[in-house]
């Protein structure tokens, strides 16, 4: 139809307008298509001139410029760039078009090979494809050094790669060198943990490892650290050089942050671990300060002054330890009318919480036990406004038995029925009235409901574990999948252990190689060359099943 069309206007149109008719039919064929733009440019940018040339020796230049094949931006610059020996100001570094242009604000060291490494910091503009690892290298003497160090950081007690640890070699043997000073040279872990620090002159070094925190390149006590035993001789390249970081306990300790949190509440934070401080009233009127409460946190390094306000307006306090007084501290006392009238009550009432929850199933194996939101000294206020009981029967579980507290806060108590009268498969009711417990301050809790029930003991699973290792003293340790410690033994001398009543999940196996025989893991210590007390995971999680036994032996060499 459209070539007779076509026909039919080639024979009426006039002679001077027939030539235009191939131009129309071609545009009755075309299709309208938007240009695709082709692939995305997966290509970072290429470095095409740099003056003065990469690699150069008897650098005298204050100034370093790097054009690239394209437009070209800085990100993160700050987190990824490392200078190796490091300068006291950092160079002026900017992104001109390609160009890259590096300034120096200080003069350079003599005889030095110097590594400006940039890590991911140049991107191209239109994709942000990164350059991986780049690096400029230069020497202010005739050569360029050559030696090389790698190896891995891992975390002493989780063994866990350690990123941005900054690994440091000192030229010197003096223990105080890295309190003091910045390094002859350093590289930073990468997300698994590798470190490499390149062009290293030949000498004797000490090896530190830091999670600089403030960004001085100096360790303060409280700083994430490791270092070797022995000094390590460079006269050529070395692999495997690996540290374990850890936090210290001991060191100089100071206060860096207190505050009034509330009513009869100061928080406290400290450079390091503080138990064994003491917080005690200084200045105040003829009121006493009723029996305080120290509860630290699971590092030690926060601590939560519980305390009765007396009846002033202010107080002051002296925060210290058998040594040292670290501060004194003042307040204007919230008092609890003003604390009433502001959140009604709400914030501060006792909450009272139990292990046990409606809906969710209770382990067979767990002890029975209170939280509660505030120190609660006296323990059961009122044991009559405490009952629990089983379906079928009406007696109240908890008569005769007694609680006893869980921790040095009095903020947990446990129930000392042991042995749990816990039956497989049966429904429990438990009703804790207000007035069963009451707080330091007075205020007690709202009531506690919670309907419950046991698992069928087909449920559970069994792990026998067998544990081949030299004698010493260990504690072993049966995590859940977030590390939590579900289970703990003390092995001296024990080879053999049964868990039973386990849920059907993954689990991991910790041996803690305890040292001192204290019971618990210790840290290192730098200035007494102490290394933490080595930790073993077993290599792979352990899945249980219900209803089902799982041997497994474990052989440690």
């Amino acid at each position: 139809m459209k070539e007779v069309f076509i026909r039919y206007l080639y024979v009426f149109l006039p002679a001077s307008c027939r030539r235009l008719l191939p131009l129309l039919f071609l545009a009755s064929c075309a299709v309208i298509v938007k240009p695709t733009g082709g692939p995305p440019d997966k290509k970072p940018p290429f470095p095409r001139s740099y003056t003065p040339d990469s690699a150069a020796v008897n650098f005298k230049s204050k100034r370093i410029d790097i054009v690239f094949d394209e437009f070209v931006q800085l990100k993160d610059l700050n987190s990824q760039l490392v200078i190796s020996p490091p300068v006291e100001r950092t160079p002026e570094i900017k992104a001109k078009g390609k160009a890259l242009e590096i300034i120096f604000r200080e003069p350079l060291k003599d005889s030095t090979t110097y590594t400006i490494s940039f890590g991911n910091a140049i991107a191209d503009i239109r994709e942000s494809n990164a350059i991986p690892d780049f690096k400029y290298v230069f020497s202010t003497g005739p050569h360029l050094d050559s030696i090389t160090l790698s190896g891995k950081v891992t975390n002493a007690f989780t063994r866990t790669p350690e990123k941005g640890i900054m690994v440091m070699l000192y030229n010197g043997t003096d223990d105080s060198l890295p309190y003091k000073k910045v390094p002859s040279y350093f590289g930073r872990t990468g997300a698994n943990g590798d470190y490499s620090i390149v062009h290293i002159k030949p000498g004797i070094y000490k090896v530190f490892a830091l999670k600089d925190q403030n960004g001085d390149n100096k360790y303060e006590v409280g700083e994430l650290m490791g270092f070797q035993d022995q000094l390590l001789t460079l006269d050529q390249n070395k692999k495997d050089v690996n540290l374990m970081v850890f936090r210290e306990e001991g060191g100089r300790q100071k206060l860096k942050r207190a505050y009034q949190a509330g009513y009869g509440k100061i928080m406290m934070s400290f450079a390091a671990p503080a138990t064994g401080m003491h917080v005690r009233p200084i200045r105040h009127s003829s009121e006493p300060i009723g029996e305080p409460v120290l509860e630290y946190n699971k590092k030690g390094d926060s601590l939560t002054y519980w305390f009765v306000p007396p009846p002033v307006d202010s107080i002051f306090l002296e925060v210290g330890d058998n040594v040292n007084v670290y501060d004194t501290l003042r307040y204007k006392l919230v008092t609890k009318e003003k604390m009433l009238s502001q959140h009604k009550g709400e914030r501060y009432l006792l909450s009272a919480q139990s292990n046990a929850v409606s809906g969710k199933s209770f382990d067979l194996n767990n002890p029975f036990l209170f939280q509660f939101s505030h120190p609660v000294p006296g323990g059961i206020k009122d044991a009559s406004k405490l009952l629990l009981t089983q379906d079928t029967l009406k007696p109240n579980l908890f008569a005769g038995s007694s609680f006893v507290f869980n921790d040095e806060m009095k903020r947990s108590v446990n129930w000392k029925g042991c042995p749990y009268p816990w039956k497989e498969n049966t429904r429990y009711h438990l009703l804790v009235l207000p007035g069963a417990f009451t707080d330091m301050y007075g205020f007690t809790h709202d009531t506690v409901k919670a309907d419950f029930k046991t698992p069928e003991l087909k449920y559970y699973g069994t792990l026998k574990l067998n544990v081949l290792i030299d004698y010493g003293h260990y504690l072993l340790q049966l995590l859940d999948d977030k590390d939590n410690i579900l289970r703990e033994e003390k092995m001296d001398g024990r080879h053999e252990f049964l868990f039973e009543y386990l849920s059907p999940m993954n689990y991991r196996i910790r041996l803690v190689t305890d040292v001192n025989n204290n019971g618990k893991w210790d840290t290192g210590d730098y200035g007494r060359k102490l290394q933490p007390e080595p930790v073993i995971y077993y290599k792979d999680p352990i899945t249980i099943r219900s209803n089902w036994d799982q041997e497994t032996v474990w052989t440690i060499r």
